[in-house]
């Protein structure tokens, strides 16, 4: 019977420790499950975060090239407004000898070109089609200075010393160009917010 108590004491001893082993790896298994799902939760906030801050970069690129692509079109928009509105004043230039005023603004840019020289003795350019007028307005204005038709303009003239030194360029094409550079500036400072 000692020997049957024995092996009953060794087996309830083995027994025993087999729960404490299967107790601890128990508890083992859980403490890794936990720790790996702190790791996976980690990790996928960690990939969460990186996403996010991918996402967030290409709509930054996006939004950024966007709005270039936008203010480029506005910029040719504007560009061919603005070329546009010079070319329809060239148009409406190129007929202004019909217009009845014609000879007025002529009057007006031939005194604004000779007190500009400020000479007594000048030298007139103009079209052809403006000889008669030149001569009435040189009369009306008591001046005499030569007179040669060989510009081809849509108006205004060229006044110019005698020996040929200083000029005075009052045609309607100069002064527009001249409008046009000023214009230029002040419609590219409102489209670049200069």
């Amino acid at each position: 019977m000692a020997y049957e108590n024995l092996l009953k004491s060794v087996e309830e001893s083995a027994q025993e420790k087999e729960r404490e082993l299967r107790e601890k790896a128990r508890s083992a298994v859980q403490d890794i499950t936990e720790d790996t799902k702190e790791q996976a939760a980690a990790i996928q906030k960690s990939l969460l975060a990186e996403a996010k801050k991918a996402v967030a970069i290409e709509k930054n690129k996006h939004i950024y090239i966007t709005k270039n692509e936008i203010k480029e079109k506005l910029i040719k928009a504007k560009g061919t407004i603005f070329s546009k509105a010079f070319d329809d004043a060239d148009q409406i230039l190129s007929n202004i000898r019909n217009d009845p005023k014609y000879p007025v603004i002529f009057k007006k840019l031939t005194r604004e070109a000779i007190g500009a020289l400020g000479e007594e003795k000048f030298h007139i350019h103009i079209d052809n089609r403006d000889e008669q007028l030149t001569k009435k307005i040189l009369s009306d204005l008591n001046l005499t200075g030569e007179v040669t038709a060989d510009l081809h303009c849509s108006g205004g003239l060229i006044i110019s010393s005698q020996n040929e030194s200083v000029k005075i360029t009052n045609t309607f094409e100069y002064r527009l160009e001249r409008a046009k550079e000023r214009k230029k500036l002040e419609v590219y400072a409102v489209m670049f917010g200069d």
